[in-house]
């Protein structure tokens, strides 16, 4: 490298404002400035992000839109093997739909009020989760697992059911999405949690206050997925296994009814970037060497 390119280097630098992984309009568009002047194309550097959209949909008990329709599109060897037989055996059920969906899912999705379905949506930066909540508090619940055969009970007070949901990237274009079920349980408590520092190591001199019930988070039953574009991950239960995880997590009471509600989750993934969404990488620009004195010449002459 000559002094000029280490020089032009570091003028860019200076005149950008030390840093390229910024949002701000102007600021952008002091760096296209600078970047024409010096006779180049360049792009502003954004976060790597996962745009999520989720759909719960609620049927009765057996209906053919969450228990045949879906799962008949549903590829279950999306997971591998060992982990896929550990949910089946808690009444989990999990695979990715490629195109679109059954007629009947899609009729459900697009129903009018009052019972249309309005999807959430949420943008996480790369490696980033969040909570999906499944089920309303129960006051008692009593759950079946079962871990490589030998099952065994829990009582849970105050118990809900979520998936927390960790988005990451995975090869040129897909969405690594890892499942992993919660149960949300107890009194509401107050605590005191370490926070990370600049590096990531937990600080034990600053802490943050959380309210919050006891989490069980059952990482045997983690499973992750990875989603191209025009791909639908689905998670359900097997309606069979009565007081199994699945059976807590996705159905319930309907409310003023005799009936049971069975319940599908579904998610759609993509990259997003927070300047570009949908955007892929761009090639790097065209530098050429150049003398800091008359890129400073220049940007006076500008003025």
């Amino acid at each position: 490298m000559t002094r000029k390119i280490l020089a032009l280097a570091l003028a860019a630098t200076a005149v950008a404002g030390c840093t390229l992984r910024h949002s701000d309009p102007s600021h952008n568009g002091a760096v296209s400035a600078v970047m024409e002047r010096i006779g180049g194309t360049g792009q502003v550097i954004e976060p790597k992000r996962c745009a999520l959209k989720i759909v719960i949909l609620p049927k009765p008990i057996r209906d053919w839109a969450v228990e045949g329709g879906i799962w008949s599109s549903a590829d279950g060897q999306a997971v591998p093997p060992d982990v896929r037989r550990a949910l089946e055996a808690n009444g989990l059920r999990i695979g990715v739909i490629t195109g679109g969906l059954p007629v009947d899912v899609e009729a459900a999705l697009n129903a009018p009020p009052p019972n249309r379905i309005d999807p959430a949506q949420f943008n996480l930066p790369e490696g980033e989760n969040t909570l999906v909540s499944l089920t309303d508090s129960n006051p008692l619940a009593a759950v079946l697992m079962n871990k490589g055969g030998v099952v065994s009970g829990k009582d849970f007070k105050d118990a809900s059911g979520w998936f927390r949901v960790n988005a990451s990237y995975d090869g040129p274009t897909g969405v690594a999405l890892r499942f992993v079920p919660e149960i949300h349980h107890g009194p509401v408590q107050r605590r005191f949690d370490a926070l990370p520092n600049s590096v990531g190591v937990m600080n034990s001199m600053q802490f943050a206050v959380k309210d919050g019930q006891q989490e069980e988070t059952v990482r045997d039953l983690a499973a992750t997925l990875t989603l191209q574009p025009g791909q639908v991950a689905v998670i359900g239960c097997d309606p069979e296994r009565r007081g199994s995880l699945g059976s807590f997590l996705f159905t319930h009471a309907e409310a003023n009814s005799d009936r049971t509600i069975q319940k599908v989750l579904l998610v759609w993934a993509s990259r997003s970037n927070s300047g570009e969404p949908g955007s892929q990488p761009k090639p790097p620009p065209n530098l050429v060497p150049i003398d800091p004195a008359d890129l400073l010449k220049k940007g006076a002459s500008g003025r």
